[in-house]
């Protein structure tokens, strides 16, 4: 989400300047709203020394017209942290002005989701940890399962001696042999 900077125009009188803010933080680029109450305006935005050395304004001079909005992209590439300095707003060729003191800071880290696993040592013993997540009890009606599908399977090959039958015996096999490898592989 891009901060916003409001500066209102004329709202009382002509060519009025007036910053929703005095004081005004961000971690990055933000967006400059200028938002005329009156008749059209030249504005023109200026950093001082100090805010120059890490904002970028595409342009300076600008024209906003009556009773509009406009709104104007304040860059601020990788560079000095923390920064502060001040961006100065005129209208009226200058007959009138504001300034609004602006804070470039470090953007917080992102907080990232913890969960119990994180606190857990890692096994140093020489354990496998496919053969715990196969033994895990979540995982044993499974093997139970497959355990009397492969009995009944090879049961049933054995009985009738078919080859059709032995060839299923195989697949379920398989099946089993497949469904045991996605639980140890994760």
């Amino acid at each position: 989400m891009v901060d916003t900077l409001t500066v209102h125009l004329s709202r009382g009188e002509l060519h009025e300047v007036a910053p929703a803010t005095a004081d005004f933080e961000t971690g990055g680029t933000f967006e400059l709203e200028l938002v005329n109450h009156g008749r059209a305006s030249h504005v023109h935005v200026h950093p001082d020394d100090a805010l120059a050395r890490g904002v970028r304004l595409d342009e300076s001079n600008l024209y906003v017209e009556t009773d509009s909005t406009r709104v104007v992209a304040v860059e601020v590439p990788d560079g000095p942290r923390p920064l502060r300095g001040a961006l100065d707003i005129s209208a009226g060729y200058g007959a009138t002005g504001s300034s609004v003191a602006v804070g470039i800071v470090d953007e917080p880290e992102p907080d990232l989701p913890v969960d119990e696993t994180l606190a857990a040592p890692e096994s140093t013993d020489g354990d496998d940890p496919s053969l715990d997540r196969l033994l895990a009890e979540e995982s044993l009606p499974v093997l139970a399962l497959g355990a009397v599908a492969v009995a009944i399977a090879l049961g049933a090959a054995f009985a009738f001696g078919d080859v059709v039958v032995a060839t299923g015996a195989l697949v379920v096999v398989a099946g089993v042999l497949a469904a045991v490898y996605a639980l140890v592989a994760d």
